[in-house]
């Protein structure tokens, strides 16, 4: 029985886990990172993957500084335009209303609201 229970849930979470459809709808999560370039979402995933907070948080203020990056504090509508799953990408383009709609970014799959 636990068997079955614990084969259940492991297939529910890798279904929920699937590829992003393009074209599909999603939300960005309040509070994350958006960048316009995919090398520096690179560098930033590998900061954030070593667990060095320091040179994460570093590196994260200076490229929101220079608006190299961008954080937004709500959660926001965005088409999913394309996806890498093995560098852990999305390509997306903004769809709420305001004066960045229409614009194109790049995040790490786990801003999205899922």
């Amino acid at each position: 029985m636990f068997l079955a229970l614990l084969m259940l849930v492991a297939f529910t979470g890798a279904s929920a886990a699937g590829p992003l459809r393009r074209g599909a709808t999603m939300q960005v999560k309040a509070d994350s990172i958006w960048f316009q370039d995919a090398s520096r979402l690179a560098h930033w995933q590998v900061l954030k993957h070593t667990g060095d907070a320091a040179a994460l948080v570093l590196y994260q203020d200076s490229l929101l500084k220079r608006r190299d990056a961008w954080q937004f504090l709500a959660t926001l509508e965005v088409r999913i335009r394309g996806h890498r799953p093995k560098a852990h990408q999305v390509d997306v383009e903004m769809t709420s209303e305001g004066r960045l709609r229409g614009s194109r970014w790049v995040l790490d799959e786990d801003a999205l609201s899922r």
